[in-house]
C-alpha cells in the first residue's frame, strides 16, 4: 500500500554546542498510508489547535508543561501514523571531518535514513523540509534520486515544502526536537517510550563499536592496528585540507572520493569495503566529471594513492586500512597481479635476447637495475 513519508530535521549543522539540544541532530520521518493521510492531517490539526492555541508545537528544555504534553501524546497515539528517526550525537563526530561542510553534512546524514527507507518501505513518496538555497535543494534532490532510490523503473516522488502547508512536517519536527532534548539530558520526555506503538526505530549514529578490531573470523586486534588506523585517518584528512577550496573538477572529484572513504571508515564500519559501483554512483552525483570504472581508477584512485593517502583494495572494493590484516591482504592482492606482470616482462626479455643473439638486452639500461633484480626471481 502506498505510503508518504514527511521528513523534517531538528537541530542544525555545526559544532557550536551553546543552545538547548545543540549537541544532537535528528532526521525524523512520519509515515502515513496515503489513503489515511487526510484523516491523520485533520486529526493532528485539531490536536494542535486544542493543546497549543498559538499553533506552534515546541519541546522546551526542562519539564514545564509536562502533564499537558503527556495528554497531547496520549491523543497522538490515537492517530494512524508511525515514525522512524536518525539521531546523531554531534559530540562524537570529528569536527575536522568532511561533515564540517554543510552540504556534505546534510547529504551524508540524509542518505543514511533515505537509504534505509527506500530499501524497506515499498511504494514510498517523500515530502521533505527545505534545507537551503534552491540550488542546494536541486543538488540534494539529484543526490537522493541517484543514490538512494532502488526502483529505477518506478521512482517514487520526492518533493520539498516549507512546512507551512504540510501539517505532518510539523509533527516530524516536534518528534525530532523532543528526541534531541531527551538525549541531551534536557527533558524527561522520552518519545520512544511515550509513542512506543508508533516508533518503528530510532537509529543512533555514529554507531558504537570496539575500535581497531577486525570483525571477520574472530581475529583479535594486532598491536599495530591502532597506528595503522590513525595513519589512515590522518593522511586522508591531510589530503582534504591541502586541497580545500580547489576549483579543479578532477581534484574536487578526488576529494569527494576521499571524503566518502573517510566517513564510512570513521562513522560506519572500519572493515567495510565500498564497491566501485557505489563509489561511482556517489561521485557522479556531484556532476564534476562523468566517471567510468577506468577513468575512476586512473584519474581518481591512482593519483590519490600517489599523494600518499592509504587506500587498500580487494575484489570487494576500496577502504582505508584499519589493521595488519588489511595491509597483508592488500599486499597479497597486488602481489597476485604484479607477479604475473613481472613474469611476462621476464619472458619478453628472454625471448628478445634469444632472438637477437644477445644484442638486445633491455635490462642493461641503468634505469632498469631495480627491475632486473625483481625479474631475477622469475628466471
Amino acid at each position: 500500500m502506498a505510503k508518504t513519508g514527511f521528513v523534517s530535521e531538528a537541530g542544525a549543522h555545526g559544532f557550536a554546542f551553546d543552545g538547548p539540544g545543540s549537541t544532537h541532530f535528528s532526521i525524523t520521518v512520519v509515515l502515513v498510508e496515503e489513503e489515511n493521510r487526510r484523516e491523520v492531517e485533520e486529526g493532528f490539526r485539531r490536536l494542535r489547535e486544542r493543546n497549543f492555541p498559538g499553533g506552534v508545537i515546541s519541546s522546551p528544555a526542562g519539564n514545564s508543561g509536562i502533564v499537558q504534553r503527556r495528554e497531547f501524546l496520549d491523543e497522538l497515539n490515537k492517530l494512524d501514523f508511525s515514525f522512524h528517526a536518525l539521531l546523531v550525537d554531534k559530540r562524537k563526530l570529528h569536527q575536522k571531518s568532511p561533515l564540517q561542510y554543510k552540504g556534505t553534512f546534510y547529504k551524508f546524514l540524509s542518505g543514511l535514513i533515505y537509504n534505509n527507507l527506500y530499501r524497506t518501505v515499498p511504494d514510498l513518496s517523500i515530502v521533505a523540509n527545505e534545507l537551503g538555497t534552491p540550488e542546494f535543494m536541486e543538488s540534494f534532490r539529484r543526490y537522493i534520486h541517484e543514490n538512494h532510490q532502488v526502483d529505477l523503473f518506478s521512482p517514487a516522488t520526492f518533493t520539498f515544502s516549507t512546512g507551512e502547508e504540510v501539517e505532518l512536517l510539523q509533527l516530524a519536527g516536534f518528534i525530532g526536537e523532543s528526541l534531541n532534548l531527551f538525549h541531551a539530558g534536557l527533558s524527561e520526555m522520552d518519545l520512544e517510550q511515550e509513542l512506543a506503538g508508533k516508533c518503528v526505530g530510532v537509529n543512533r549514529w555514529p554507531e558504537g563499536y570496539v575500535p581497531y578490531t577486525v570483525d571477520t573470523e574472530g581475529m583479535v586486534a594486532d598491536a599495530q592496528d591502532e597506528a595503522i588506523t590513525a595513519a589512515a585517518q590522518l593522511r586522508a584528512r591531510d589530503y582534504l585540507e591541502r586541497y580545500a577550496g580547489s576549483e579543479d573538477p578532477v581534484v574536487r572529484s578526488r576529494m569527494v572520493f576521499v571524503e566518502y572513504l573517510l566517513m564510512v571508515f570513521t562513522y560506519n564500519y572500519k572493515t567495510r569495503f565500498i564497491h566501485t559501483y557505489e563509489l561511482l554512483q556517489h561521485l557522479n552525483s556531484y556532476k564534476y566529471e562523468n566517471y567510468t570504472e577506468h577513468r575512476f581508477r586512473s584519474l581518481v584512485v591512482g593519483p590519490v594513492r600517489d599523494e600518499g593517502v592509504l587506500i587498500v583494495s580487494s575484489s570487494a572494493g576500496y577502504k582505508l586500512p584499519c589493521s595488519t590484516r588489511d595491509i597483508y591482504n592488500f599486499f597479497n592482492y597486488y602481489n597476485q597481479q604484479i607477479q604475473p606482470m613481472l613474469a611476462r616482462l621476464g619472458q619478453c626479455h628472454r625471448a628478445l635476447e634469444l632472438a637477437t643473439g644477445g644484442e638486445l638486452n633491455v635490462l642493461e639500461q641503468p634505469e632498469y637495475d631495480n627491475l632486473k633484480k625483481l625479474l631475477a626471481k622469475f628466471s
